[in-house]
């Protein structure tokens, strides 16, 4: 009786797929913390890590080296979370608050309240220095660190941190003025 190349392979415990198989054990809870920091669900997380790793299993031979095995099992769970949201889009699970807050329109009132916020930042914001506006806007708007905002503006990290101080602070003193300016209006009804 003859066996095909797939089937002895099965059975075969060679030095190679030891390491594999000891290498794909390791990236298990690596896998499944980014699994479930894309789905929010512990047991599809716990579905795609499995189907990633018969995937891996599977297809193995199309691995270059171990040492791309982390980017490689990412990828292949990537596939596989984007094939699972497409087939279940349809079917996708909501909870009722969920729903509910969906369908909900905020009131005339939040929505005013909100507006002026925005337009008092973006007021204040007009009124620091280009260099001040700058550094704000890459720290605390776009997230970079004081490096790549160094890197970005060409200026020391020493001059970056500077600027994001007296920035913010000037920034809190004119919104705060803007609220005690907002306080002077008189309401319509009395208390």
């Amino acid at each position: 009786m003859k066996l095909t190349s797939k089937v002895a392979d099965l059975f075969c415990e060679s030095k190679e797929r030891r390491l594999f198989n000891a290498q794909l054990e390791s990236k298990y809870e690596r896998l499944y913390r980014l699994a479930y920091a894309w789905s929010h669900q512990p047991a599809l997380a716990q579905d795609l890590v499995q189907e990633t790793m018969l995937k891996a299993i599977e297809k193995r031979k199309k691995l270059d080296s171990l040492e791309h095995l982390d980017a490689w099992l990412t990828k292949i769970m990537h596939n596989l979370f984007l094939d699972n949201m497409r087939h279940k889009r349809r079917w996708e699970f909501a909870e009722e608050s969920e729903i509910d807050l969906h369908y909900t329109v905020e009131c005339t009132e939040t929505q005013l309240i909100k507006s002026q916020t925005n337009q008092a930042f973006y007021q204040a914001m007009a009124k620091l220095s280009l260099e001040q506006r700058q550094a704000i806007s890459l720290s605390d708007l776009q997230g970079f660190s004081y490096q790549e905002i160094s890197d970005i503006t060409s200026t020391p990290i020493g001059t970056v941190m500077s600027r994001l101080s007296r920035g913010r602070e000037k920034l809190k003193q004119l919104l705060q003025s803007h609220e005690l300016q907002q306080h002077k209006v008189v309401p319509l009804r009395r208390k």
